[in-house]
């Protein structure tokens, strides 16, 4: 059975960019466009790892990853925070419980490397 991932991001060209790279990784995408459809879709779906966008509008990135820390069923899915504002986003992500933080633009073969670091099949 594939890993499933949830990508969430507000930009319909990156998560369709993402949706296509993991897909051929073999991983199933699970989409969601802000933080609030993906701390529901977190819980619903049960997704091996996420990857999500820190500028969101209404649920940001950093606010929708102290959630799904404070949640039982969420506390351990890694997440890798994706920003284009720089250092100080990436070290907030993490701070806040990020197991990664990429800037943007990002490499997808490093991304998609990441990704199975995390989820411990290198």
């Amino acid at each position: 059975m594939a890993h499933k991932i949830l990508v969430v991001d507000d930009t319909v060209d990156t998560r369709d960019l993402l949706h296509l790279y993991l897909t051929k990784a073999g991983f199933t995408v699970i989409i969601a466009g802000d933080g609030g459809e993906g701390l529901y879709r977190a819980k619903a779906e049960r997704p091996s790892l996420i990857i999500t966008d820190i500028n969101m509008p209404r649920l940001d990135g950093i606010s929708m990853i102290r959630e799904l820390r404070a949640e039982e069923e969420t506390a351990a899915v890694p997440v890798i925070a994706l920003t284009a504002y720089g250092r100080e986003f990436r070290e907030e992500a993490v701070r806040v419980g990020a197991n990664a933080a990429k800037e943007k633009p990002f490499n997808f073969e490093e991304l998609i490397s990441q990704v199975w670091s995390l989820l411990g099949q290198a």
